[in-house]
């Protein structure tokens, strides 16, 4: 099984090896975490302390969810060293940023023996912590020869994910087997993990660690040095379209336009998902009639001299969405106007902020419903729609008011995962560690 696993995973490898060369070689993307993925880790991912815990967060996403994990674990276990693997770059960035002092960062290794071997050698876990559904096979039947304890943390499996895993359930429930638990975000990702052969006794719904987030410390002081930076006045009214997608700046900017013959002091910033795609919604704005500034070129020794408000703001700098947040009056939930299953709408929520996104919203339905029927959220149809709701916010402060208290509760109302893991943690680590080979 895991010879023609190994030999698909190297196939799709080589069939995908031109595109992403040369995605390295022009955007300066890929080649310069290829060693780490190769296993080859940097001296700065010493093993020389016993009990390490490995946690492995694939992108932005993920790893925001595990902050407050990787807070209360060093609480906790002060003694065990903190590992942290990402996949993409921007996790990468954002893990060094976030838990400096705190985890040693690196690459999560290319899922081919060797490299599985030379990163778990070099990391020597005393247990590995895996957030969301990443499954690779190869690295899971490691850890298990090294009895080494995984558990699947913050476990969920979207729709596109089932129908590809129920094809290949008989592979999916072998490799679940190497799974020492799943601790999953809800009972229908409870019930769809059982559904592919994980064990009963091997799995709970342990909550969303997405709802554990606390406030940064001294956010409003940081409030106010943005608002400075950014220069906005205290009639600003500001709109945040986080995580945006491909396609779908057009439509938030259509939508924006439409705000503004109400509100011509609204100021819209934009987020895309992607850092790659930063020039692209550059070029995007420049069709607009807008006053438009990149955040990237904005210092603080250039306020307060400049008077101007910028009409939109991009953007293009990694780790600042989630602060900048706080600042907005109303938010807008990237990658659900177009079909791409939407992102994270609790971020905003923590700031008691009136929250919008449009029809897909695959990847939090569960989420997304709740905040829906709670009136914690409001569901858009189309570009239309979204205008309209911008505008009825705009003029209904006492609405965005109570759709923002709403969220808070929801999200203050559904803390605990954090607990759950531990005590999952604390079972596993009771029993006798072996020795790593």
């Amino acid at each position: 099984m895991h010879l023609l696993y190994s030999f698909c995973f190297t196939l799709g490898f080589l069939l995908a090896l031109p595109y992403f060369l040369l995605r390295g070689l022009w955007q300066k993307k890929y080649l310069s975490n290829f060693k780490q993925r190769l296993g080859l880790l940097p001296a700065a991912v010493d093993s020389s302390g016993q009990g390490g815990v490995w946690i492995h967060a694939v992108s932005v996403g993920e790893l925001l969810a595990v902050l407050p994990l990787a807070q209360a674990l060093r609480r906790k276990w002060p003694e065990r060293p903190l590992f942290v693997s990402t996949i993409t770059i921007t996790g990468q960035h954002l893990a060094n940023q976030k838990l400096s002092g705190i985890a040693r960062v690196f690459y999560f290794p290319f899922d081919w023996r060797f490299s599985v071997r030379r990163s778990l050698s070099r990391v020597r876990p005393r247990i590995v912590l895996i957030a969301e559904t990443e499954i690779w096979p190869n690295f899971l039947r490691e850890c298990q020869l090294r009895r080494i304890p995984v558990l699947l943390i913050n476990g969920r499996i979207s729709d596109r994910s089932l129908s590809w895993y129920r094809r290949i359930r008989w592979f999916m429930k072998r490799t679940l087997a190497y799974v020492s638990y799943c601790c999953m975000q809800s009972e229908i990702d409870l019930e769809r993990i059982r559904s592919l052969g994980a064990p009963l006794e091997k799995t709970e719904v342990c909550g969303n660690l997405k709802y554990e987030m606390n406030s940064p410390d001294g956010i409003e002081e940081k409030m106010e040095d943005y608002r400075r930076l950014l220069g906005l006045k205290d009639s600003s009214f500001l709109v945040v379209a986080g995580s945006t997608m491909k396609d779908e700046e057009s439509l938030v900017l259509a939508a924006f336009q439409k705000l503004r013959k109400h509100s011509p002091q609204a100021v819209l910033l934009l987020a895309p998902r992607h850092p790659e795609r930063f020039k692209e919604v550059e070029q995007l704005l420049r069709e607009y009639p807008f006053y438009f500034v990149r955040r990237s070129t904005i210092r603080a020794k250039d306020q307060p001299g400049s008077t101007r408000t910028p009409d939109v703001i991009l953007l293009d700098t990694v780790g600042e969405l989630a602060t900048l947040y706080a600042l907005a009056e109303v938010v807008f939930i990237g990658g659900s106007l177009v079909p791409r299953g939407g992102h994270n709408l609790l971020e905003p929520a923590l700031f008691r902020k009136a929250v919008l996104f449009g029809p897909s919203m695959s990847n939090f339905r569960q989420v997304a419903e709740h905040f829906v029927r709670k009136k914690a959220a409001i569901q858009v149809a189309n570009e239309d729609t979204l205008a309209q709701k911008f505008i009825e916010l705009y003029q209904d402060p006492a609405l965005r008011q109570e759709i923002g208290q709403n969220g808070y509760q929801i999200l203050s109302a559904n803390r605990g995962a954090t607990e759950c893991i531990l005590k999952r943690m604390e079972a596993l680590l009771s029993e006798p560690p072996s020795s790593a080979l």
